[in-house]
């Protein structure tokens, strides 16, 4: 089962210093135990659940319920990973099987790894691999790796495409020869050497 817990991959939040004050509140306040949580209610363990993104996803289910809103997991924080048909999300609205009727009726147990790139806002790309880590030997692109995944190839090609775009419109980048990763090493950016005007 995959638990809704907060993504910090894409986190929206309306600047508020009340909320800051009650975060901080309910942080000092809050007792963390292993196996039961943040404020002991049981829930647990998932990645990141003894961090911020445990806390913050406690404060947001049990303390201010009322203040979130959940994103469609196919527009906002894509992965681009497949998941199993058998899909069990846990959601605002509790429980969901994808393969029971309320599932296949719900948009968040679409297959994410289908959705349009056009459609996406945010990619996440934890499953996918960093792009900078130059993993687009053909040898990766097999079937049980991240990458064979189609949206994970479309989400390096604009990662790739935007990093080359800055060497284009950034004064100060110096234009490189438009190959990012080489023997399989990544190319950062460099500063342009500018001439003194003195």
């Amino acid at each position: 089962a995959k638990a809704s817990v907060v993504n910090l991959s894409f986190l929206v939040i309306r600047p508020s210093k009340a909320t800051f004050r009650n975060l901080i509140s309910t942080y000092q306040s809050s007792p963390f135990a292993a196996g039961k949580g943040w404020g002991m209610i049981g829930r647990g363990s998932f990645p990141g659940w003894m961090t911020s993104q445990g806390f913050l996803t406690f404060y947001y289910d049990e303390v201010a319920n009322g203040s979130k809103v959940e994103m469609n997991r196919c527009y906002f924080g894509n992965t681009g990973e497949k998941y199993p048909t058998k899909l069990t999300l846990f959601t605002n609205g509790g429980k969901l099987e994808c393969a029971s009727s309320a599932g296949a009726s719900s948009n968040q147990c679409n297959d994410c790894n289908h959705a349009k790139l056009e459609d996406i806002y945010v990619a996440d790309l934890s499953y996918c691999l960093a792009p900078w880590e130059c993993g687009g030997d053909d040898a990766l692109f097999t079937s049980d790796n991240a990458l064979s995944s189609g949206l994970c190839r479309k989400f390096h090609k604009q990662w790739f495409g935007g990093r080359l775009q800055m060497e284009d419109v950034h004064p100060q980048i110096q234009k490189g020869s438009g190959i990012l990763c080489v023997d399989g090493k990544y190319q950062p950016m460099l500063v342009a050497q500018h001439e003194s005007l003195v």
